[in-house]
């Protein structure tokens, strides 16, 4: 066989193994999650560090659990109860970025898991603005696969002890 037709099967079989794992993912069922419910929030534990360097720059740890007593969140068929969410934040005079971890916790003892990067925006002395990008990144038992993005924004007001925001995206289960 010539050095021709070897090349033209070995590009066809590449491409063909290609689209097979293509469309393999395009099939997978993917779930929307068009708005998250708001319920009851609380900022569980909050530290905050003053660095040195500049005027305003801190480095805070926190941590905010959130309920959902309406039972209007659900992953796979599974309603949650809660999320806790561990973050961190570099902030000079309280804007910058900030990246953090979730554990959804589900009414069968499942877990999710997520991790999330944002940035937040103060202009004014009425609270603080932020954007952010959450990542599902698996869970426990039949979440174990699980993937997805959710995008949301959000508020902080001024001396507040919890937040508000919304956020929509989807998640699907990888094999």
């Amino acid at each position: 066989m010539s050095t021709i037709r070897l090349t033209a099967l070995f590009v066809a079989f590449i491409g063909a193994t290609a689209l097979g794992a293509a469309s393999q993912v395009w099939a997978q069922q993917k779930y929307t999650i068009p708005r998250t419910p708001e319920g009851p929030n609380e900022y569980l534990k909050e530290y905050t560090i003053d660095v040195g360097d500049e005027p305003g720059h801190q480095v805070r740890i926190y941590q905010i659990r959130m309920e959902y007593p309406k039972r209007d969140l659900a992953f796979g068929g599974v309603i949650v109860k809660e999320r806790v969410m561990t973050d961190m934040t570099d902030f000079v005079s309280q804007s910058g970025p900030f990246i953090g971890y979730s554990v959804y916790t589900l009414e069968d003892g499942n877990k999710v898991f997520s991790r999330f990067t944002g940035t937040t925006q103060t202009g004014s002395a009425e609270g603080r603005k932020f954007v952010f990008v959450e990542n599902f990144v698996g869970g426990t038992e039949k979440f174990k696969g699980m993937r997805g993005q959710l995008r949301g924004s959000g508020e902080r007001a001024a001396g507040a002890k919890s937040l508000t925001a919304e956020t929509s995206g989807e998640y699907w289960f990888e094999e």
